[in-house]
Formats: C-alpha cells, structure tokens, sequence
C-alpha cells in the first residue's frame, strides 16, 4: 500500500507539470488573440475617429457619437480582459476571477446597449439585454456577499 502511494506520486506530479504546461500555453494563446484583437479595435476606432473629425463630422448624427463610443468601449473591453489575464500570469494563477468574467460581460453589455438604435431595436431585444443587465448585476452582487 505504501508503495503504490510512492509509485502514483511522481506520475501525478508529471501529470500536474503537464496540466500546467498545457494551461499556459493555452493562456498564451488567449493573450495574443486578444492583443490582436485590441489592435484591430484601436486602428478601428483611430479610422472612425479620423473619419469623424475630419470627413463628415455632423453633430445633430447621434448614431455616429454612438458608433464612436461604442468602439471605445470594445477596445476598453479587450483591454480589461486581457488585462486579467495577464494579472493571473502574474500571479501564477490559472483560475480567472468569475467576478471579473461578469463585470466584463457587464461592459459588453452597456457596449450593446449603446449602440443600438432604441427607436428601431425591437422590444424583444431591449428586454433581453435588460434581463441580461438584472442578471449579470445580481450575479455580481451575490458573489460580492461571500
């Protein structure tokens, strides 16, 4: 008995060592896709920003002051994610905050929120992005009661 609990301690160390190695390389993934896409969300909104200012800049346009914020807040987005990824790196740990998860989903979905159109979004889709908001917050607040 006492040799079988030796035998399985070094295969599940190597096990371990794999596991992480596997969870690494995998976080390095996420890191770049995100990093590559918080490049192409800046060059979009420093071309929509450039277009705005310089091209047809019409301030009584809403929808263009919605598009513009709500490439802000895609790159913002990208940022805070890759951000706590990189954060756990730091810390050498695998396992990302779900609060964190959640107030990320919670910009998505302001992001959402300000850029449609509430006169021509149907009911149904300002319903759920409500209940997806009520959600998300209570999600959050029950998380923070722990």
């Amino acid at each position: 008995m006492v040799n079988e609990e030796i035998q399985t301690g070094p295969r599940t160390d190597a096990l371990i060592k794999v596991a992480r190695r596997f969870e690494y390389c995998v976080i390095l993934t996420l890191v770049t896709a995100i990093g590559l896409v918080t490049l192409l969300a800046l060059a979009r909104l420093f071309f929509g920003l450039y277009d705005a200012i310089f091209i047809n800049w019409n301030v009584k346009d809403y929808y263009s002051v919605q598009a513009l914020f709500g490439r802000i807040m895609t790159v913002l987005i990208a940022l805070e994610f890759g951000n706590s990824i990189l954060r756990h790196i730091k810390e050498h740990s695998i396992i990302i905050q779900s609060r964190e998860v959640i107030l990320i989903g919670m910009m998505a979905v302001v992001r959402k929120v300000m850029i449609i159109d509430l006169n021509t979004a149907s009911p149904m889709l300002i319903a759920s992005l409500g209940a997806l908001a009520l959600a998300l917050a209570s999600a959050y607040w029950f998380m923070r009661q722990d």
